[in-house]
């Protein structure tokens, strides 16, 4: 829905940094609480995402959401491999 595509607008701007020289993949985003504001991030690898791009990610939910001010929460989830 619309938290996706403005994820994709995100990702296209400053995509998440490589590591090991691998580029980790934030598959998709959905709000799991709404007091406060909880988003749940799928991620490749979360133990290995920056906090500083975490907050990247945070202040633009505040900026294009209309959330300033309001303490906004991110977690990180690994996508379970379905092939495993």
């Amino acid at each position: 829905g619309r938290l996706n595509r403005w994820l994709e607008i995100m990702l296209e701007a400053h995509p998440p940094p490589l590591v090991e020289g691998r580029r980790l993949r934030i598959r998709y985003v959905t709000q799991i609480k709404t007091r406060p504001p909880t988003f749940a991030l799928f991620v490749s690898r979360p133990a290995d995402l920056p906090d500083s791009y975490l907050r990247y990610l945070s202040t633009g939910l505040r900026n294009d959401f209309g959330l300033r001010g309001i303490p906004i929460r991110m977690v990180m989830r690994k996508r379970e491999n379905p092939f495993a």
